[in-house]
């Protein structure tokens, strides 16, 4: 057995490791929030103080939407691997599919008193695309946007037209990262060294994911970044 085989079976052990690792935090993390919440719920003086029970009621679906997204990601990635994954296109409203995945993701960085800005410049967004791959693309964008800001995420998302494409931007002002990790963060596994492993958990699969699905709908996808400034991933769809 070659010493390159080994070092290749070991690194491959150490990932499989990280990953389970990542995995039982990503799962176990949410469950003590439902878990804090739902004990909040049976509480008399917050059971009857509407505001309170909207809280706790949105941190329950939000905590457990997380999850989902975990297990869509690793059952994803594998139906990719496999070939298995078939787009199902049809005339959408992408600049509607944006807003409410928007919306809907903006609850979590409001928690950390964040802010998630929109700005729509694209005045032709009804194309074909698969709904529920790209809201998915959008909301591991968005998680990562999220992931790897400050305290007080600034996160923006932006459309425009450009050619026969329809143009997304995710944009954050947080860590960045190295100039020669622009192309590997895209390889599953992967993720972007913090200097303090338990900062920024996650599986290394989402981005590996959006790359795939935006070359399943022949677009591209484009990372500018820089360490300590933030990122920018720009998404480009052909609508034709």
């Amino acid at each position: 057995i070659s010493i390159n085989y080994m070092m290749r079976q070991k690194k491959l052990a150490e990932v499989k490791t990280d990953f389970i690792n990542n995995m039982s935090h990503e799962f176990k993390t949410p469950l003590a929030t439902i878990s804090v919440a739902t004990d909040s719920l049976a509480n008399d003086k917050i059971a009857t103080n509407p505001e309170k029970v909207k809280y706790y009621s949105e941190l329950i679906k939000q905590e457990n939407l997380r999850m989902k997204k975990q297990v869509e990601n690793v059952l994803n990635m594998s139906k990719l691997e496999r070939n298995e994954v078939k787009l199902f296109l049809k005339e959408t409203n992408v600049r509607e599919l944006i807003r409410r995945t928007a919306e809907s993701f903006s609850l979590i960085v409001k928690q950390r008193n964040g802010t998630l800005r929109e700005e729509f410049n694209a005045t032709n967004y009804n194309f074909k695309i698969d709904e529920f791959h790209i809201s998915n693309m959008l909301v591991n964008l968005l998680d990562n946007a999220n992931k790897y800001s400050p305290e007080t995420p600034e996160i923006s998302i932006k459309t425009r037209n450009e050619g026969h494409f329809y143009v997304i931007e995710v944009s954050d002002k947080g860590m960045g990262m190295e100039t020669q990790n622009k192309t590997k963060i895209f390889e599953k596994f992967f993720r972007e060294e913090t200097g303090n492993i338990h900062n920024v958990k996650g599986q290394g699969l989402g981005l590996s994911y959006v790359k795939k699905i935006v070359e399943l709908h022949k677009g591209q996808i484009i990372v500018d970044s820089q360490k300590g400034k933030g990122s920018t991933f720009t998404i480009k769809l052909p609508m034709a």
